[in-house]
Parts: C-alpha cells; sequence; structure tokens
C-alpha cells in the first residue's frame, strides 16, 4: 500500500489519484505535509446505522497526519505522527509514530532504515490519496513496520527488497509492527514496470515465518493504465494465505475539469470459509482550492451469507 504517491516506490502509479497530498518548504532541507479529513457516514443493512457503531470512526474516514522529511547531500529522513479515534481502531492510543526511517541514495539505489510501509496494494494508506473513502475488497498485507530494505530504480522499471520484525500481521499498539525479530520476520519485493507509455504494471510478494513454525505468503499484483489525459483504469489482484483465496478490483476513472474528478469501482473477495463478497460503487472528488476538496461516496457491498450493506459517505479534506 502506497504511503504518499510522491515518496512511495511506487511513484509513477496512481494516475486515479483525486487529492494529492501538498507541501510545505521549510528551507532548503526541510519539508513539512500533513493533511485533516472528517466524514460523514451512513450505513445501511447492519446495526451501526441506528446504534452507537455509527459514529465510530475508522482511520480512513477520520484521521489527521503531519509529517517532516529532510534531506542532506544524499541522506533523506522522515517522520510522521498519525491521529485516530483508538477505540474504533483497534489500537492502542490516539496518536503514534507511522513514518521513521532514513534513506541513503547512490546513483539507482537507495537503502532504506526504519520504520516505513510495506510495497504491496494499489490504493494508499491515506484515504486522501485515493479517488475513494473507503478501501475496496482487494486484501493487502503489508503494514508499517521496522526493518531494512533496497530499492533500485532504472529505465522502466524498479525493484526492491524488505526485511522487516511483521509482513502479515499488523499486531503493534499502533498502525505498526510487532518490534521483535526472534519470532517471525518478514520479507517482501516487488517489481514495477513503466517501459510502456501511460502504462504501469506491478507486482508484489509476501512471505513470513509467523511464531517459527506456520509460513503464510501474499501476492500483489496490479496495473493501471492511461487512456488518455483525462481517463484512467485500474485493476488489481491479490492473495494471502489463509484470509482469501483472491480479491480483486476494477477501477475506471475520469477527470471531469481540473477541480472535479469522478470514479467508479467494481470489487469482490473470495473467502476461505465462503465470506464472499462483492462490491461496486461511484465516488466524486471537488478540489475548491490546492488545500480543501470535498469527496463523496456511495458503494453497495453484497456479502454471501450476510446482509447486503450499502453505505454512502460525505468527505473533507485539508491538506498542505
Amino acid at each position: 500500500m502506497k504511503s504518499r504517491i510522491q515518496l512511495a516506490g511506487t511513484v509513477a502509479a496512481l494516475a486515479t489519484a483525486s487529492a494529492l497530498q501538498a507541501e510545505v518548504k521549510i528551507n532548503d532541507n526541510l519539508a513539512l505535509d500533513g493533511y485533516a479529513i472528517g466524514s460523514g457516514v451512513v450505513t445501511e443493512g447492519t446495526p451501526a446505522k441506528n446504534g452507537p457503531e455509527f459514529v465510530k470512526s475508522a482511520f480512513f474516514y477520520d484521521s489527521a497526519l503531519v509529517g517532516v522529511t529532510g534531506t542532506y547531500n544524499d541522506f533523506t529522513g522522515r517522520v510522521s505522527l498519525f491521529n485516530v479515534v483508538s477505540s474504533a481502531n483497534g489500537v492502542a492510543s490516539d496518536a503514534g509514530l507511522l513514518d521513521a526511517y532514513v534513506t541513503y541514495k547512490t546513483g539507482n539505489v537507495a537503502v532504506t532504515g526504519g520504520q516505513y510501509l510495506g510495497y504491496l496494494g494499489f490504493e494508499s494508506f491515506h484515504s486522501v490519496n485515493n479517488a475513494f473513502i473507503s478501501f475496496s475488497q482487494a486484501t493487502y498485507r503489508s503494514p508499517f513496520a521496522t526493518g531494512a530494505k533496497v530499492d533500485y530504480s532504472g529505465e522502466g522499471f524498479s525493484t526492491g527488497f524488505s526485511v522487516r520484525d511483521s509482513q502479515i500481521n499488523n499486531t503493534g499498539s499502533f498502525f505498526n509492527g510487532d518490534g521483535e525479530f526472534s519470532d517471525d520476520i518478514g520479507y517482501e519485493a516487488y517489481v514495477m514496470l513503466t517501459s510502456v507509455e501511460n502504462l504501469t504494471v506491478f507486482a508484489g510478494a509476501g512471505y513470513e515465518d509467523v511464531d517459527g513454525g506456520t509460513s503464510a505468503y501474499t501476492f500483489d499484483l496490479w496495473a493501471s493504465y492511461k487512456i488518455n489525459d483525462k481517463l484512467s483504469l485500474a485493476a488489481e489482484y491479490a492473495t494471502v494465505e489463509d484470509v482469501t483465496d483472491f480479491s480483486w478490483l476494477t477501477q475506471l476513472s475520469y477527470a471531469v475539469s481540473k477541480e472535479v474528478s469522478v470514479a467508479g469501482r467494481l470489487t469482490g473477495s473470495d473467502g476461505l470459509t465462503g465470506n464472499d463478497a462483492f462490491g461496486y460503487g461511484v465516488a466524486s472528488t471537488y478540489t475548491l482550492s490546492p488545500n480543501f476538496a470535498v469527496k463523496g461516496e456511495a458503494t453497495l457491498t453484497d456479502n454471501s451469507g450476510a446482509s447486503d450493506v450499502f453505505s454512502y459517505a460525505l468527505q473533507g479534506i485539508f491538506k498542505f
């Protein structure tokens, strides 16, 4: 899952993004960026509509981030703080550390150490960078975790390999890894091709030896194609061992004007125990200024063996 489109290894990929993060330059070596998002969400088909769960806030509905990126010669460092409602997100506190890493780049090679987001996933971890408010059914397993990675960027392709404290399970007290390397270590690698004009193809895989015994694998393949200056198409296929047989999404995005974009999405998952899901929805973003946008979404999800869920949401996005 991409972190910030401008900084992520998959920098050329997300032509469908509707509201990129801005950046405030402090001086020649420091830059500040961040966002705050707040949403109103109505969900039909679950008890959440009429109960206290209605105001429950997943991090992609309501959250805030502040990050600082520093550069010095061949070194780049980044630190970011993330704020959510802890009781609604299964974390120990409302705020915590996301990014905390240093990168050294020489030629086409970059070496990074610290806490950083994994490679896998077409959609960004940060909802502000996506065409939709909610996430699709495409399942990824690539959380923030601590370790080291090596990335190479060549002509028309890039690749990377990462070793971290966690790969499959996000078992830390916040949005991070489990903080230890004794019982399990996560491995992740990817290759991304951009040699064909307007086409990006990404293939990535992860592996974790959980608790020194059970192995867990995950695989992610996605592609995006810019049909013309206004229209783009994306597709993703992912599978996670012992979680889903497979999951997928297709997404079409259209820039109506400089200020308005719309997107349509089909997405589904094939669960291991018959918990299959199929969803489709539309979303639109209206950019009022470089720092403020409004995003709306309506999505219907058909769950096998459970009630269909229809949700619609309106979100305000402030970014800097």
